[in-house]
């Protein structure tokens, strides 16, 4: 019983060491391993999604952030088993509805926060972007194109 217990504790500290592992090496190729421009886009992906850090009492901001957790979390699973392919994307299918509801509740958002409508729009228009990226890698995932193309 103590074995199994114990072999239970292990099996589960294993696998959140391979978790954890798997969102650094992803964050590391988009920073570190993509080309250049791709680098930049990822570090502004990155940072707008991050600055909702900023606007936390806002329940966008907390969906936006909520969204991009279970974007990664999901992303590390997938990159665990298939490594970096080009899937990783789809996982920002959560976005469409979370940013439609943003368009649509932008006239209702209090007046007196210009910093919040900034990053509010910012973030709509670059998430915006990366789903017709995401699109596009889908596609061509589709087409054929299955090997993984960054590794760490």
């Amino acid at each position: 019983m103590r074995s199994t217990i114990l072999s239970f504790k292990l099996e589960t500290v294993t696998n959140r060491i391979g978790l954890l592992r798997s969102v650094v090496e992803l964050f590391g190729i988009v920073l570190v391993r993509f080309r250049p421009a791709q680098r930049l886009w990822g570090a502004w992906l990155i940072a707008v999604n991050a600055a909702g850090l900023l606007f936390i009492t806002h329940v966008e901001a907390q969906i936006a952030l909520a969204a991009v957790g279970i974007a990664v979390l999901t992303q590390a699973l997938i990159y665990q088993r298939t490594r970096f392919i080009r899937l990783l994307g789809l996982t920002h299918i959560l976005w469409v509805p979370m940013l439609a509801w943003m368009v649509l509740r932008f006239d209702m958002l209090p007046a007196g926060e210009p910093a919040f409508h900034v990053w509010l729009v910012i973030l709509i228009a670059t998430n915006t972007i990366c789903l017709a990226i995401d699109s596009w890698d889908a596609m061509r995932f589709v087409r054929g194109e299955r090997q993984p193309y960054y590794v760490w």
